[in-house]
């Protein structure tokens, strides 16, 4: 990763004009043409606030490259990529990992780099293109909260969203800053593949291939989940349902006999016609750090830390990768034409401009939801009993009611 040193030194570069205590170089004009450039000295996170306040030149190679849904000007680098660990999931995308996987051996083969299966040790040798295939439910997290990152510049992900969350979940569980010195790259092998397309608009697995080529990096926020009944946590990267949205996933497991296409499409039937609601209390931080506390019905929460969905929805169309925020969208109504309604304008966004629908972005929230047959909380008096239903993390189902969660702005850095 490019440090302010190695500037310093470098003879092509002439001296930087060096501000805000030396967290960023700004400004630096190579050949004649300016370009951008924000580079951490200290890897703290900035606000909001901050990163509105670094120097901005918008004709910057690297802010163009940028995805649309990150704040800008956002701390871009660039980094040499000549050594990559690819973790790949060999079942995921219709059983096409394996073919996927090779289409990314050839590529890297093109690039003059060494390329070598190996089955995970953490003290094993590193090639210049290292492949392991993930053989079972949370390998990637093992490798990747384990594994030597100073034997790559690159860790690839390749698989769905589900690869990349437990590699997530890996790199957030370290004790050292490998996820501000070693990035995560997607490589899209999975079904939905919503947060490749977040990143690039894309899901072509060539195009995924030379960005990790090219070596912009930048970083992202990540949500910390916690459950207070089993004092245990999670990380999420991408999105939390609970609700219709975690109980179409429910019913959607029990129901693999029909296929994964027929099945979801069943189950969110099901579910739609079914019209639960559920009382719940939710309190929530807001960005100028003001907690409220909101107790009413609610059928569905989606909590979203990107803006698209598969197919490309637009779930949160106010949602910024690196924002400090997460966007909330809370749906009051139970009706199945007021739903039918909400799944329609998923796809422009236009959802959260109705009355049931209420949209919300926040630094952290929590949500405890209540069993049935019981009146609004009041104070005075003591809670319901809390109900435990399963969450939908990332899309996986993990984790149960109540939780609360935490946004972690700018925690780890992915090739963009």
């Amino acid at each position: 990763m490019t440090t302010l040193n190695t500037l310093l030194s470098d003879p092509a570069i002439p001296s930087p004009d060096i501000k805000k205590d030396l967290s960023t170089v700004s400004a630096v004009a190579a050949s004649g043409d300016a370009f951008w450039l924000a580079v951490s000295v200290d890897q703290s996170p900035l606000s909001p606030k901050e990163l509105q306040d670094l120097p901005h030149d918008d004709t910057s190679t690297y802010e163009d490259s940028m995805p649309p849904t990150m704040l800008r000007p956002s701390r871009v680098q660039k980094i040499d990529v000549s050594r990559v660990l690819v973790l790949y999931n060999p079942h995921s995308g219709a059983q096409k990992g394996e073919a996927l996987a090779e289409q990314a051996r050839q590529f890297f083969d093109i690039h003059m780099m060494e390329v070598e299966y190996q089955s995970y040790s953490p003290s094993q040798h590193a090639s210049q293109a290292t492949f392991i295939a993930l053989e079972h439910k949370g390998h990637g997290e093992e490798i990747c909260s384990t594994v030597d990152v100073t034997q790559y510049d690159v860790i690839c992900c390749l698989g769905g969203d589900g690869t990349f969350h437990e590699c997530v979940n890996g790199y957030m569980n370290r004790s050292d800053d490998a996820r501000f010195k070693v990035p995560l790259a997607v490589l899209p092998g999975g079904t939905g593949n919503s947060f490749s397309l977040e990143l690039s608009n894309s899901t072509d697995m060539d195009l995924a291939l030379r960005h990790i080529m090219r070596g912009l990096i930048a970083p992202i926020d990540i949500s910390e989940v916690a459950f207070p009944t089993d004092g245990t946590k999670t990380y999420c990267f991408n999105s939390l349902h609970w609700g219709l949205a975690s109980k179409v996933n429910v019913t959607a497991e029990k129901l693999r006999w029909m296929g994964k296409a027929v099945r979801y499409t069943t189950a969110a039937l099901v579910e739609l016609f079914n019209g639960d609601k559920t009382l719940a209390r939710v309190v929530y931080t807001d960005a100028e750090n003001k907690q409220h506390k909101v107790e009413d019905e609610y059928s569905v929460c989606i909590a979203n830390m990107i803006c698209t969905a598969a197919k490309g929805m637009k779930l949160a169309p106010d949602a910024k990768l690196n924002d400090g925020l997460i966007d909330v969208i809370l749906i009051r109504s139970a009706n199945t034409i007021d739903l039918a309604k909400v799944f329609a304008k998923f796809y422009d966004g236009t959802h959260k401009d109705l009355d049931f629908v209420d949209y919300i972005q926040c630094k952290e929230f929590s949500i405890v939801p209540f069993n049935r047959d019981q009146s609004l909380i009041d104070e005075s008096k003591e809670d319901p009993k809390v109900a435990e239903e399963v969450l939908d993390i990332d899309g996986e189902l993990k984790g149960i009611t109540p939780f609360h969660l935490k946004v972690l702005q700018q925690a780890l850095y992915v090739i963009i």
